[in-house]
């Protein structure tokens, strides 16, 4: 797992480590350290939150509860203004060995 101070906000829903969030964020095609965040897409509830890895872009995010397929947001935010913010709507997550 990336380490880049995520947190998992649980809101009274059992958590679970088979449940995962990852990605990679690029900025003209190049790995950038953004700010990512992840919402429930009907209410705008914030669930959980990191930044990507500033060499790779990637990351990730464990131990969310789970929920619905589709029913996920995850924005990377761009905090310097340069940039608008990258959506990715209804998003799932996924499951497996070692998670």
């Amino acid at each position: 797992m990336i380490n880049t101070g995520a947190f998992v906000l649980v809101h009274g829903l059992p958590r679970t480590d088979r449940h995962r969030l990852a990605g990679t964020v690029t900025v003209d095609g190049n790995p950038a350290q953004k700010r990512v965040m992840v919402f429930n897409r009907i209410s705008l509830e914030l669930l959980a939150a990191t930044y990507s890895d500033p060499a790779t872009g990637a990351w990730e995010l464990s131990g969310l509860p789970e929920y619905a397929e589709g029913s996920l947001l995850v924005v990377a935010f761009d905090d310097t203004g340069t940039y608008n913010a990258e959506v990715a709507d209804c998003v799932s997550q996924v499951t497996g060995e070692g998670v």
